[in-house]
């Protein structure tokens, strides 16, 4: 009898298609991670970024993706800078197989 009351969702037959997409919201939620941007380094990332730009060589850049609410993912790339929009305070890193733009204030490191 103890084991149905920790196991509460092996003790039920059906679960409903609401409450499904519920528990794997929550389980998705739980692997999102906070804004952590060090701005210290923020100069030195700028000033990589730019010389990737003016003498053409690849850089990797990790930047934080908002998912929901203040929460998100680290992403990675690789590539050479390309373009810079400085309007929109973005740049445009170009790999192999395919090109994505990055907003300044989202990037954590850059390394060479």
């Amino acid at each position: 009898m103890g084991r149905k009351i920790d196991d509460l969702f092996g003790s039920m037959r059906m679960v409903l298609p609401e409450h499904k997409a519920e528990i794997q919201r929550m389980n998705a939620e739980r692997d999102l991670v906070e804004r952590v941007i060090d701005e210290i380094d923020f100069d030195e990332n700028c000033f990589r970024i730019y010389d990737s730009t003016q003498y053409d060589y690849a850089i990797t850049v990790k930047w934080f993706r908002e998912v929901s609410r203040g929460l998100g993912v680290y992403e990675t790339a690789w590539g050479v800078v390309k373009e810079i929009d400085a309007d929109k305070r973005r740049f445009r890193l170009v790999s192999d197989w395919e090109s994505v733009w990055i907003r300044v204030e989202d990037v954590v490191s850059v390394t060479k």
